[in-house]
């Protein structure tokens, strides 16, 4: 298995050679995605997109993973200080921008329904088990008069 890795290494470095030269496909796609990284980090949607994301890996965990999520965000919002404040005038990062974070927005709204249906209930049952302890409680005081 090692050795089967080692060869599919070797063609995989072969396959990347242009007139004998090897080209570092990995360091090239290192710098793309830095550059990537950097551009959508001082674009000026940026802070949205972080706090809808928040919005939504919070709705998904509890009271400790909120906290985690805070303490996390913190750290994030010193580190987007940092660092550039560049703005951004390309418009297919914009849109791309602007889209996730629509995304995202209807994302929590779709994982908010659930819960909200569900305290609905809860709260509807709890109503509903009130009034018969209530009903009981009166009929109870009725029958030792």
């Amino acid at each position: 298995m090692v050795w089967e890795n080692m060869e599919r290494h070797e063609q995989e470095e072969k396959d990347y050679s242009i007139n004998g030269d090897e080209i570092s496909v990995n360091e090239d796609d290192q710098i793309i995605s830095n550059i990537l990284k950097k551009k959508i980090s001082c674009h000026s949607l940026y802070g949205l997109l972080l706090d809808s994301h928040l919005d939504c890996l919070k709705m998904c965990s509890g009271n400790e993973g909120i906290r985690c999520i805070d303490t996390n965000v913190a750290a994030a919002t010193q580190l987007l200080h940092s660092l550039s404040t560049a703005e951004s005038d390309q418009l297919e990062l914009d849109q791309f921008m602007e889209a996730y974070c629509n995304t995202l927005k209807k994302l929590k709204e779709a994982l908010e329904e659930p819960q909200k249906e569900s305290m609905e209930f809860i709260n509807y049952m709890h109503s509903q088990l009130k009034e018969l302890m209530d009903n009981k409680s009166s009929g109870d005081s009725r029958e030792v008069r």
